[in-house]
């Protein structure tokens, strides 16, 4: 038995060595290898860049902003009376909706009339009352102005009459006197007994007759004075009649006035129940249908002209000094023409400044033409895209924008010269996409390192590496 297990455990011996040292030698073989890749790392610092040549390229400096685009003009119609809607449209040969082409002057809407003919008809018939009443007041007037010139007429017969009945009264008052002073002579004589009694009894009853035709006279002429009286107040009467019916011809010419006025009212508010397009557009909203009755706060439709449009930008105050109205170019673009742009100025820069953004509003007007099927490629209430070329540069000095590295407010581009690198502290002006002005630092035709500069430092050994190097401007 001894003799059996002896050659088994030598044999299981040899076979544990021969495993172990096949283990050893793959250690130490991989070591090895270890080592030699590390001996190989160090003699090899040179870090793998791509590089590229400084060129020159346009430079264009842009600001691009979000804008709304909006109709030039947008008029909501609304009546100016009240009614029933009769039709959209004239006459019943279309009806209008959103989408109709409108021109200028033409029919859009018709309001019930019946209501505002019956009330021009009655503004007529007080026209021509207020007319009637006008032309008998004047005809008062010519009467009072006659009946005033007959009343001074008599005025002036009766101080005629005056007069000739004052002069009788003075020569029967003369003729009294005489006969009275006659009547004394003879009563004197008689008491001399120088005259007979006939003679008193005459010079007496002469002097009886003159005193009764000097009362005859003294009468009338009272008589004549009290018509003269009543012709001055006739008079009177004639001017205050004549005033009456001037101011009976001004209330009826105030009347008259008034009746034209409220006549012209009534044909306007006729004529206001057919709604006229003010301009040429599109109709952007339909309200009501015929039917339903409007009032003047009513909107029946809302018109838009279309065939120019306005887009409205919010530039920032600290870029107001460089955009004019005029001169500063601009390119459109929007999704109703996806790839295409549109180069256009800017037409207008608002005055006033937007206290809480501190913005200005921007316009550019744009032509805005149908296509065959009368459809506008500009819509209101778009967005737009607009950038704004503030500067243009030719033939600038250019690099990738991405190549600057930013550090301690020193931008470094990195200089191959032979197989190390040089930080060059690099001046930049304005960006354009993804290209950056070069103002110093740099001199065309530079190599400098476009990728890889992350990993470098100033005076480190580079090795350039073929590959799809990024190409600059001008190469």
């Amino acid at each position: 038995m001894k003799r059996i297990l002896v050659p088994i455990f030598t044999l299981l011996l040899v076979v544990v060595l021969l495993g172990g040292s096949v283990f050893i030698m793959l250690r130490i073989q991989a070591r090895i290898r270890e080592e030699n890749k590390s001996k190989g790392a160090r003699r090899d610092l040179a870090v793998p860049v791509q590089t590229a040549r400084v060129g020159r390229a346009r430079i264009d400096e842009l600001l691009t902003f979000n804008g709304d685009i909006q109709a030039m003009q947008s008029v909501e119609i609304m009546p100016k009376v009240s009614g029933r809607l009769a039709a959209l449209g004239q006459d019943g040969q279309f009806f209008l909706s959103e989408g109709s082409h409108v021109q200028q002057g033409q029919q859009i809407a018709l309001i019930d009339d019946r209501e505002w003919k019956a009330q021009l008809a009655n503004a007529e018939a007080a026209k021509s009352a207020a007319e009637a009443s006008l032309a008998v007041a004047k005809a008062d007037i010519l009467n009072s102005e006659a009946g005033l010139l007959h009343a001074q007429a008599s005025l002036e017969q009766q101080n005629a009459a005056l007069l000739s009945a004052q002069a009788a009264q003075a020569s029967a008052l003369a003729a009294r006197i005489d006969k009275e002073r006659e009547q004394s002579r003879q009563h004197n004589l008689l008491a001399q007994q120088a005259t007979t009694q006939q003679n008193y009894d005459q010079a007496q009853t002469a002097a009886e007759q003159a005193k009764a035709e000097y009362d005859r006279s003294e009468a009338a002429a009272k008589a004549v004075e009290a018509q003269v009286r009543s012709a001055q107040a006739a008079i009177k009467q004639a001017e205050a009649a004549l005033e009456r019916s001037k101011a009976s011809v001004q209330q009826a010419v105030a009347s008259l006035m008034q009746a034209k006025a409220n006549l012209q009212q009534a044909q306007i508010n006729l004529s206001e129940t057919r709604l006229y397009a003010p301009m040429n557009g599109v109709v952007s909203q339909k309200n009501v249908d015929p039917g339903a009755m409007v009032s003047p706060t009513t909107p029946i439709m809302t018109i838009v002209a279309m065939d120019q449009v306005k887009v409205l930008l919010s530039v920032p105050v600290n870029h107001l000094s460089r955009v004019r109205p005029g001169q500063t170019k601009a390119r459109l673009r929007t999704v109703s023409r996806p790839g295409e742009q549109i180069d256009c100025l800017i037409s207008k820069v608002y005055p006033a400044i937007e206290l809480n953004t501190r913005t200005a509003q921007v316009e550019i007007v744009l032509d805005n033409t149908p296509d065959e099927d009368g459809d506008y490629a500009l819509k209101p209430g778009m967005y737009a895209s607009v950038e704004l070329l503030i500067q243009s540069r030719e033939d600038v000095l250019a690099i990738a924008s991405a190549l600057p590295i930013r550090n301690l407010g020193k931008f470094i581009v990195y200089v191959a010269e032979g197989n190390k690198v040089r930080a060059v502290d690099t001046r930049l002006g304005i960006h354009f996409a993804d290209q950056v002005e070069v103002l110093g630092g740099l001199q065309e035709n530079d190599e400098i390192v476009v990728v890889g500069q992350h990993r470098l430092t100033d005076g480190a050994a580079i090795r350039r590496v073929e590959g799809n190097n990024l190409k600059l401007p001008g190469e």
